[in-house]
């Protein structure tokens, strides 16, 4: 029994130090774990109305596979990211507080607070008014769609009475788009669960996760079979387009983005947008930044040919994480769900910020497909800047 214990110990000990001399972390880091793993679990707890939350008066350590900083995130006794803990419902005389809603890409927690688009607008509104408290509640959480964050501002948020709230959404609710399951405008068919419901690991399963080596050789096998299952969806394409079976064509990516779907998104936002108001709040809304521009055609291989090597790998965590959508049909919905946000901005007089068309596409200011990088988030933060300081004034 001993020299298996020994044998392993060697491999561990040996796999944290070639971590370590290659620049990375001697411990495991966190974008390595499974979202059943308790190490992310931790993070949030479950809220009745919006399924999650980050869990209040609680610290980690993120990380990200394309960023070398790891940082250390909050939370506050509310369960949001702020640059504060001295915040109650009730607002003093001088304070000012936005409120950012939105997921990851609000939430933004692959950088500290300080350095996150909310984070860093609240330093620069700080500094053009400096006689206020400027209070900035981050709202966003991870893996939120429009559906999750009506809830969220109306329940969680709104209590606080923030005098601008700031909606940054769109490519979550291009997940709700399945050929699996039948459409619902409040997007039960792909919340079916509540959070956190899986099956508890073994105790061995639970000590094996604390494990580098363990980790490590269990994510290159999903990558393994992640690549596998991709190519036969390509090879099945083939074989259906080859025969014309229509009945395997039912099963495929969707090639469209069904009007049910944009009326879905356009009802959600103007639900949080009348919610906000009715608050006493000013609204502003942006569309939505990505990595890879919307507008090209990447059914043209001599675009694909054209892209920088990091685009390409993120264009197929693109398909990924959008299992419902053709490549060409993801990039079509956020370029219908940014114009549909312009109209709702003109039809409800709310401010609007082109974020879109104002973030180069440039690994620069991306870790990945749709996450900011440090230039990215300050960027955004300055975009946002001079929309808010209008309102205030």
């Amino acid at each position: 029994m001993l020299i298996p214990v020994i044998f392993f110990g060697v491999i561990e000990l040996a796999t944290r130090i070639m971590s370590w001399m290659g620049g990375q972390r001697f411990t495991i880091a966190l974008h390595e774990y499974q979202a059943t793993d308790r190490v992310i679990t931790k993070i949030y707890q479950w809220h009745p109305f919006t399924g999650f939350i980050f869990t209040p008066n609680y610290k980690f350590r993120a990380s990200h596979p394309n960023q070398r900083a790891k940082p250390i995130i909050s939370i506050d006794q509310h369960g949001f990211l702020s640059n504060t803990r001295n915040y109650d419902f009730k607002k003093s005389a001088d304070e000012i507080r936005i409120a950012t809603i939105g997921a990851s890409t609000t939430a933004n927690i692959n950088l500290p607070f300080e350095e996150n688009w909310p984070g860093r607008l609240g330093f620069l509104l700080q500094e053009a008014f400096p006689q206020k408290k400027i209070t900035i509640l981050n709202a966003g959480v991870p893996g939120f769609d429009t559906a999750q964050s009506i809830g969220n501002l109306a329940l969680r948020v709104m209590p606080f009475k923030p005098d601008i709230v700031i909606i940054y959404h769109a490519y979550n609710d291009l997940k709700a788009i399945r050929t699996d399951t039948k459409f619902s405008p409040d997007y039960s068919h792909i919340h079916q669960t509540p959070y956190g419901y899986h099956k508890k690991p073994g105790i061995f399963k639970s000590f094996l996760n604390h494990s580098m080596f363990y980790v490590r050789v269990r994510n290159k096998y999903h990558d393994y079979v992640s690549i596998r299952n991709k190519y036969n969806e390509i090879m099945s394409k083939k074989e259906s387009f080859k025969q014309n079976n229509s009945a395997a064509a039912e099963n495929q990516r969707q090639m469209n983005i069904p009007p049910e779907a944009i009326r879905t998104f356009a009802q959600h936002v103007r639900s949080m947008v009348g919610i906000a108001k009715a608050g006493g709040a000013k609204v502003i809304l942006s569309s939505f930044a990505t990595l890879h521009d919307p507008n090209m055609d990447y059914s043209d291989d001599k675009i694909i040919y054209g892209l920088s090597n990091y685009q390409k790998a993120e264009l197929s965590l693109l398909l990924y994480f959008t299992p419902g959508l053709e490549l060409t049909a993801i990039f079509k919905g956020i370029v219908q769900y940014n114009e549909t946000l312009k109209i709702i901005a003109q039809q409800e007089l709310t401010g609007w910020v082109d974020n879109a068309a104002r973030i180069p596409h440039d690994g620069k200011y991306f870790v990945d497909r749709v996450h900011f990088s440090q230039s990215g988030a300050k960027l955004m933060a300055e975009n946002f800047f001079p929309v808010v300081r209008e309102l205030l004034n």
